[in-house]
């Protein structure tokens, strides 16, 4: 009985064939998650890459080339198949993963605030107990989509009229006018602040005229001088002994 025997170039070629499939290099890898969307720039996510075995089974010791398609919108840093991902500017991007002779491609969308509406003038009323005003801001994206749950800052030129806060109100400290600002990552608008007192006289401190010191020190010294002219009259009047 005869035996057929592989020339040594079928036999190396078979053997190329089948290491994929019992061992070899990643036949595929996953990503997770497959899709990334960031708000604002500093934002960050985790990436985690499984290479795997056409047959399914993970190889944990096949590492990934982690690479951006655009640093501009989002930069990666990575450990092994542990990547992540940090929003740098608005717009696309796709980030890739190569083990071996396969790459696994997952997509970044980065959108920053671009613009904040909120009321062009607004009136303050400063009561006997202190109070904060909200304001009806609002903060849109760079593709003018309406975005929600962010800090909302504001601040006032003159802190004798009014402050702000982080938490989009403004707190009225003194009669007067001034301008705010409202402000969403980095983006902002102003408005005009009027603010009145309606405090009580209780509350209300006393308004020091023009020149109320020099007054002051002027009465101070007629009366000085009025009681001591009046020590020397008396000094002049009593009885010599």
């Amino acid at each position: 009985m005869s035996t057929a025997r592989l020339a040594p170039t079928s036999l190396a070629v078979l053997l190329a064939m089948a290491l994929p499939a019992c061992g070899g290099g990643p036949a595929l890898v996953e990503l997770a998650p497959t899709s990334v969307q960031l708000f604002g720039r500093g934002q960050r996510a985790e990436v985690h890459a499984t290479p795997r075995q056409r047959n399914g089974k993970p190889i944990p010791d096949a590492p990934c080339r982690w690479a951006s398609s655009d640093e501009k919108v989002v930069t990666v840093s990575a450990r092994h198949n542990d990547a992540t991902l940090t929003s740098t500017g608005p717009g696309a991007a796709s980030v890739t993963c190569t083990a071996g002779q396969v790459t696994a491609t997952l997509q970044v969308a980065v959108r920053v605030v671009a613009r904040v509406e909120a009321p062009a003038t607004i009136k303050l009323t400063l009561t006997d107990e202190r109070a904060a005003t909200p304001l009806a801001a609002r903060a849109f994206d760079d593709q003018g989509a309406p975005v929600a749950g962010r800090l909302v800052y504001t601040r006032c030129a003159d802190e004798s009229v009014c402050r702000g806060d982080s938490r989009g109100q403004l707190w009225p400290t003194g009669p007067g006018k001034t301008s705010a600002t409202v402000e969403v990552e980095g983006t902002g608008t102003q408005l005009e602040v009027t603010v009145v007192d309606e405090r009580s006289e209780l509350t209300r401190p006393k308004l020091m005229k023009r020149g109320y010191m020099e007054d002051l020190e002027r009465e101070v010294a007629r009366k000085q001088a009025a009681e001591a002219a009046a020590e020397r009259k008396a000094a002049e009047g009593a009885p010599r002994r």
